[in-house]
């Protein structure tokens, strides 16, 4: 069973990492770098804060670093450094890379992939679920979509199999959850403190 999965990962692999376009190439590329995450951030952050509750923007600030830290930190040693699992470009012939270099070489699961949904659904879950100002869920429904293409363009660029980012991108949902449970916590205490 566990063959024929890993089988049927690589071809899905394959499939995404053949079919390609010079337009695509530059937009999976540019969904991945820093840069691109760093505006994404940036915008939905400062659009949530604002429109909901900028009192609280601190709280939402250090669930954005709570989500970074144990998203990519487990994503590496509980998984990456455990399971040792070969990205493609080692372990496959005839992969496509554009405008990146292999990496590390274990690649189970995508820190990118759990970043991207640490903090989407932290987002969600703060601001989507508890009936935010419209403006927020639009920005809440273009960062899912940055999500999406970040995690998408892993295997098209190369760097992770298809198995690889779905398990990063649930990795990441429970990540998102327990930090805003976490956040949920300090505020509820906040407020029962401020009630006094």
């Amino acid at each position: 069973m566990l063959e024929q999965l890993l089988q049927l990962d690589t071809r899905l692999f394959y499939w995404i990492n053949g079919h390609h376009n010079v337009w695509l190439d530059w937009l999976m590329w540019g969904a991945s770098q820093k840069l691109c995450w760093a505006v994404v951030i940036a915008l939905v952050f400062a659009l949530s804060t604002m429109l909901n509750d900028a009192r609280r923007w601190w709280l939402v600030a250090m669930g954005v670093v709570l989500c970074f830290l144990f998203a990519d930190q487990g994503s590496v040693h509980l998984f990456k450094n455990t399971v040792c699992r070969l990205r493609p470009c080692y372990a496959l012939e005839n992969v496509r890379m554009f405008q990146t270099t292999c990496g590390s070489p274990y690649g189970f699961i995508s820190s990118h992939a759990s970043n991207a949904f640490a903090l989407v659904t932290l987002f969600w879950m703060r601001y989507f679920r508890a009936g935010g100002k419209v403006l927020t869920k639009v920005a809440l429904w273009l960062m899912m979509c940055w999500a999406l293409m970040s995690s998408y363009s892993r295997p098209y660029l190369g760097k992770h199999y298809p198995g690889d980012v779905l398990f990063g991108m649930l990795f990441g949902a429970v990540v998102g959850v327990g930090v805003w449970w976490i956040c949920s916590t300090i505020e509820k205490k906040l407020m029962k403190d401020e009630t006094k």
